[in-house]
């Protein structure tokens, strides 16, 4: 009983001393708990840099250092590493490691480790919209968008501009037009999730064009969206804005601008951010 007795009040002090701060291997604990791997703290003051870096640290924020005593985040790993030497601070051997590969997480947050991929998201091509000739600010829907998940993409557009068939254009009759993306395909007006002024993706045609003849042109370009919802989101081409210059006969349109009957047609997006 008397060893017992001994035990609890061991075991009662023991705890008293943890409700302040525990130190193991150092009689001058930094934090909640503060192990001194090295035995090399001083007993009073602060630990130099050096001195720190065998300590493992939990502070009373409930960061935890390894390598520092004072940890800025939830897990806080210090290796005086310098980008001229680096040192490595972290080691995840879960089977799939290899050179390489990069840390990647579902969506949960597990981790695992991949092989480095360009994550690429495809658009669906509509049925596109017959452009005329003829000085029009307005957007017409095309029918063509994209879902993307939350975050900031790059947005690639790929389309081609050919004239209708049977049309005539004169060498000084042009069109230059405008794409952007709406956030539904019921309304034309551009969607606030466009990042700064690049907003448009634009192009041009220009004749001659003799009658029963074709002519082509690639409209191409990038502008970013930054979707910041909880979930994806779907963005919609639309065309227009455009200038003309010359007199062209009023029959006279871009065909199926925008649209999946081309096969140059094509939206899609990687991640920035």
């Amino acid at each position: 009983m008397t060893f017992l007795k001994h035990i609890g009040i061991y075991f009662f002090f023991f705890s008293t001393v943890t409700l302040a701060q525990v130190g193991i291997s150092t009689s001058n604990p930094q934090g909640s708990f503060h192990v001194d791997g090295g035995k090399n703290n001083p007993q009073s003051g602060l630990p130099s840099i050096l001195q720190a870096s065998d300590d493992f640290m939990v502070a009373k924020t409930g960061n935890v250092g390894l390598g520092t005593i004072s940890p800025s985040v939830k897990l806080d790993i210090f290796t005086q590493g310098t980008p001229a030497v680096p040192v490595a601070g972290i080691k995840i051997t879960d089977g799939l490691q290899g050179k390489s590969k990069v840390l990647t997480s579902d969506e949960n947050g597990v981790g695992l480790w991949k092989r480095q991929s360009l994550e690429l998201v495809v658009g669906t091509m509509g049925t596109g919209y017959n452009l005329p000739f003829k000085l029009d600010f307005s957007y017409y829907q095309t029918g063509s968008n994209i879902s993307l998940p939350p975050g900031k993409w790059l947005v690639t557009v790929n389309m081609l501009a050919v004239n209708n068939q049977f049309a005539v254009l004169d060498t000084d009759d042009y069109i230059w037009f405008r794409s952007t993306f709406s956030d539904s395909q019921f309304i034309t007006g551009k969607s606030a999730d466009i990042v700064g002024t690049a907003d448009k993706v634009s192009g041009m045609l220009q004749g001659p064009v003799t009658s029963n003849a074709l002519k082509y042109n690639i409209a191409n370009g990038q502008l970013v969206i930054n979707n910041q919802s909880l979930t994806a989101k779907t963005y919609w081409l639309i065309v227009g804005d455009s200038e003309v210059i010359g007199n062209p006969d009023p029959s006279v349109y871009l065909d199926r601008l925008g649209g999946s009957n081309w096969g140059e047609n094509i939206i899609s997006a990687v991640p920035i951010q």
